[in-house]
């Protein structure tokens, strides 16, 4: 029984541990993610100069996912705010490793997206995204790929998972950019104006 008890004392000690360590870990995104966004973006303002885009979102889907992974940033300012974004539940656990553009793969995709208009479904308050790279992301609007909120992007999902030993990790999407539903109406207003999503990861593994 003795035995038990410190059993169970140490793994709550190790989780305890470990969901410490996952609040106090920084924001993060990849130098090499913003630079292939923004290379991205410039090439896309080439063929269309008549955009004037404010923010663009980078997500950067090398780090796990307990991370806020995705930067927002004021293009004018290089301001950037962050937030944690959940990938599609066939790219990966704890990473997104997996991507796709093939609709009902429920994977997420990669490449340079814009915001459309922002309206109001299922999940509430949702914007549509057109994919710009063909090869990449084409499909986004028939396959209602949109960024929107739930409640699985939150610190309780990632405990109740560090609990049942699935790893500290946020829930998962049908393939959509999911933010925290306490940060979408932020990440709705601006992107509102005219704004961009790039999705990066080193390694494009996609069908």
């Amino acid at each position: 029984m003795a035995k038990r008890v410190l059993t169970v004392i140490s793994i709550v000690t190790l989780l305890s541990a470990i969901f410490a360590e996952v609040l106090m870990l920084p924001e993060k995104v990849s130098p090499q993610a913003y630079k292939a966004a923004l290379l991205a973006l410039k090439s896309y303002r080439s063929l269309h100069p008549e955009e004037n885009p404010h923010y663009l979102a980078v997500v950067d889907y090398s780090k796990p996912s307990y991370l806020k992974r995705m930067a927002l940033v004021e293009l004018k300012t290089g301001k950037q705010t962050f937030y944690r974004i959940a990938h599609g539940k066939n790219s990966g656990e704890l990473y997104a490793v997996r991507f796709s553009d093939t609709p009902e793969s429920n994977r997420s995709s990669l490449g340079l997206f814009r915001v459309l208009e922002t309206y109001s479904g299922e999940h509430g308050k949702a914007m549509r995204l057109e994919g710009l790279e063909q090869a990449l992301n084409g499909n986004a609007f028939i396959r209602d790929i949109v960024l929107h909120s739930a409640g699985y992007v939150s610190l309780f999902t990632i405990v109740e998972n560090l609990v049942t030993f699935n790893g500290p990790r946020i829930g998962r999407s049908n393939g959509c950019f999911v933010v925290a539903t306490g940060d979408i109406d932020e990440v709705a207003e601006k992107l509102s104006n005219d704004g961009f999503i790039y999705a990066w990861r080193e390694e494009r593994k996609r069908e």
